[in-house]
């Protein structure tokens, strides 16, 4: 028997939900740089492949918890296709309760007038919580929206007095706690608030926060939406005594971190080749270079980004390596040499720096210098 926080595929006897969050309908998506643009064309084919999925699914009712919109001022192109696509749930007799998160605020109106409002089906819960109720499920979905403030944690625990039918649901995006001491009092009021399941929002990739009684999820967007590693999808959620969740990817698009080692790579052009490797058009990628690097391997990360980028949807190359000064005791540069001369300055300063920054930006210096000094000089 799967417990309030597990996943499977067992026959389902009770109705169904499909929960979505972080669409991010018009996000700006910064961190893929010239790609951020045709990032946004992608995220409304995600949000259209689920809504297809979840017409196939066949739920009782489509729960959105936060930051369907990137942005609270949707224009009206983009407000016109997400009603559009929650007008095909409503045809199918798919009824959509949204809670509004941080991005999509509906304070002054503007996300639920401008974009939802008046749409069949279609309910936007207000920042003030508020109980829906479904009857021939024998469902009670409580949800309050991110408005000019957050939606507090103890909204949680206020559910248990809603219930009026055998199924209660609460709805809400989140600011997630960071620290222990957070996590382990949102768990608390997750716990009392007795509900069958809670649909939250407020994370990019998929949280179980669910406690012994009381199953409670956030799915994580459907697409990639920020530069963190993770999965998220939709969730489809059979409310049983104990809820069955299960994940329902959408996502084309992913985020990845690399550490490579300079020195492991006797060129930087076996370093450039090692960073193609990885390459995928469907992926953004950061690559940090760690540990040690040869004092004469200069690596231009600007020139290295720019040849390898289109191997990926974004790349950003960090590199953190410097010499260590033992590679500096057994380099072979004459001491009278001008080369000579600038180790030995560049060895004395990494001794006295204070901070693994200080050496890693004096290493950069000292690689750069003796590429200079060699005629090899950067691209």
């Amino acid at each position: 028997m799967a417990n309030a926080g597990s996943t499977g595929t067992r026959p389902r006897s009770g109705p169904t939900l499909y929960h979505l969050a972080d669409v991010r309908l018009g996000g700006a998506f910064p961190f893929l740089g010239a790609a951020g643009a045709a990032h946004r064309g992608q995220v409304r084919e995600t949000f259209v492949r689920a809504i297809d999925q979840a017409l196939e699914l066949k739920p009782a009712l489509v729960l959105i918890t936060g930051n369907l919109f990137g942005t609270p001022f949707p224009s009206r192109d983009l407000a016109e296709f997400a009603r559009t696509q929650l007008a095909r749930l409503a045809r199918a007799g798919i009824s959509t309760c949204v809670a509004a998160g941080a991005l999509d605020a509906i304070y002054e109106r503007h996300y639920a007038a401008g974009a939802l409002a008046d749409l069949d089906g279609v309910t936007v819960f207000p920042p003030t919580p508020k109980a829906v109720d479904l009857p021939a499920l024998d469902l009670r979905v409580v949800g309050a929206s991110w408005g000019s403030a957050p939606v507090q944690v103890d909204f949680l625990s206020a559910i248990a007095s809603q219930r009026s039918h055998r199924h209660l649901v609460g709805t809400c995006y989140l600011q997630w706690p960071e620290a222990e001491d957070g996590l382990r009092a949102l768990r608390r009021q997750i716990a009392a608030s007795g509900a069958t399941y809670l649909a939250l929002g407020g994370s990019a990739v998929r949280r179980n926060v669910s406690t012994e009684k009381v199953a409670a999820w956030c799915p994580g967007a459907p697409e990639m939406v920020v530069p963190e590693e993770g999965e998220g999808s939709p969730l489809l959620v059979a409310l049983e005594s104990e809820p069955e969740v299960t994940p329902k990817p959408v996502a084309r698009r992913r985020f990845a971190r690399f550490t490579l080692q300079p020195m492991a790579y006797e060129t930087t052009e076996d370093l450039a080749t090692a960073i193609r490797a990885l390459g995928d058009p469907h992926l953004a990628a950061t690559v940090r270079l760690i540990g040690t690097s040869r004092i004469n391997q200069f690596i231009d990360v600007a020139e290295l980004r720019q040849r390898l980028a289109h191997e990926f949807l974004a790349l950003d190359i960090v590199d953190e390596s410097r010499p260590n000064l033992e590679d500096l005791d057994t380099a072979v540069y004459p001491e009278l040499s001008v080369a000579g001369r600038f180790l030995a300055v560049a060895r004395a300063e990494m001794e006295r720096a204070g901070s693994d920054e200080a050496r890693r930006q004096i290493g950069a210096a000292l690689r750069l210098g003796l590429a200079l000094l060699e005629g090899r000089r950067p691209t």
